[in-house]
């Protein structure tokens, strides 16, 4: 397993190439990922890619060199310049995301000076406070923090609403993470019939094709957890959600892959808890959905490249965040390097 990835990485020597390697670093080391030879790690990490990727992308059998590395997919932010600050805060990105999608009403910001109230507090009006709330951090590509927390129960309880909020000062203080309360949105019917166990997020990657610079959705996928990675958080593919892909297109669901409880990669046409079926299905308003991601990537123009994760609801999809790690749950299908306006972008900035 040998990769010209090595090269690149060893001349990265501006910036921008220098951040995304320190980025990968950290990550590479803090991942928890399958045993696998010390061989194979060593060649992994100088190749770019974390540990995990190995079983995901089946490297043993497959030509590294065609995916687009975990480096890489760092590294090719800095394709947008100065404008990526737009996909780096939850609040500026949502205000750009609202004209063309649902989002979430954002609440409160948390950090350690305390918080800062978009919306008056719950309080101080007539109305009572939302039966759920949902918490990111305030970087919309960073999931870790994310959770809901049911306020049903205590919706009209004074003590309970500020007691909440001085736990997430606290925890943000302890962190150094800002974190944003803001309301939660409601998964399509279907979805929660597929399984019941959270959110199953569209991930959807943009790109200008090389040509004439038209907008173009490279790779959509959906994953789907189950009660093997039940938790609040998202389900990641690295930790045994599934991958379904989704033709951009038409929306058709065309395969579904996933870790089975031996670590190896499966095929489902089924969802294993629920048999419901995945494969054959339409995505729910998928027309509706292309349409919107295009329109926005079209008068995005300073934008090229762009990975955005959506809730898919009854009426469309609700802004979830950007997220530059579900690279895996595209490559899980194909390699994104064999898209033109992928490999064209990486070599703008790789030089």
């Amino acid at each position: 397993m040998f990769s010209t990835h090595k090269e690149s990485i060893a001349h990265a020597d501006d910036i921008a190439s220098l951040q995304a390697w320190k980025d990968f670093t950290l990550r590479f080391w803090e991942e928890s990922a399958p045993t696998i030879k010390e061989e194979q790690s060593r060649q992994l990490f100088h190749s770019g890619f974390y540990r995990s990727r190995a079983t995901l992308y089946d490297l043993a059998e497959n030509d590294l060199n065609a995916y687009l590395s975990d480096y890489q997919s760092l590294r090719l932010q800095s394709i947008n310049q100065k404008y990526q600050t737009v996909l780096s805060d939850r609040v500026l990105c949502s205000h750009v995301m609202a004209n063309y999608f649902d989002v979430e009403k954002n609440i409160c910001i948390i950090s350690k000076n305390g918080a800062q109230w978009i919306e008056s507090p719950w309080w101080t009006t007539e109305s009572s406070a939302p039966s759920m709330v949902q918490v990111h951090s305030l970087a919309p590509d960073d999931h870790t923090q994310y959770r809901k927390i049911q306020l049903a129960e205590n919706r009209d309880s004074l003590a309970f609403q500020k007691t909440l909020i001085n736990q997430l000062v606290e925890e943000a203080e302890e962190q150094s993470e800002a974190l944003i309360i803001s309301t939660a949105p409601v998964q399509h019917s279907w979805l929660t019939k597929v399984s019941p166990e959270g959110y199953h997020l569209l991930h959807v990657l943009l790109v200008r094709e090389p040509d004439e610079g038209l907008p173009e959705i490279a790779a959509a996928s959906l994953t789907v957890g189950s009660k093997a990675n039940q938790s609040n958080t998202p389900a990641r593919v690295e930790e045994g959600a599934l991958s379904a892909s989704i033709n951009p297109q038409t929306g058709l669901i065309t395969a579904c892959r996933g870790l089975n409880q031996q670590g190896v990669i499966d095929t489902y046409l089924q969802h294993p808890d629920t048999a419901q079926t995945l494969v054959g299905e339409h995505l729910p308003n998928w027309e509706a959905i292309r349409k919107a991601l295009l329109r926005f990537f079209d008068e995005s123009s300073y934008l090229h490249v762009c990975s955005l994760s959506f809730v898919v609801t009854e009426t469309g999809v609700s802004f979830f965040g950007t997220n530059t790690d579900v690279m895996a749950a595209h490559q899980m299908h194909q390699p994104l390097l064999e898209h033109p306006g992928i490999a064209n972008h990486l070599n703008k900035v790789s030089g």
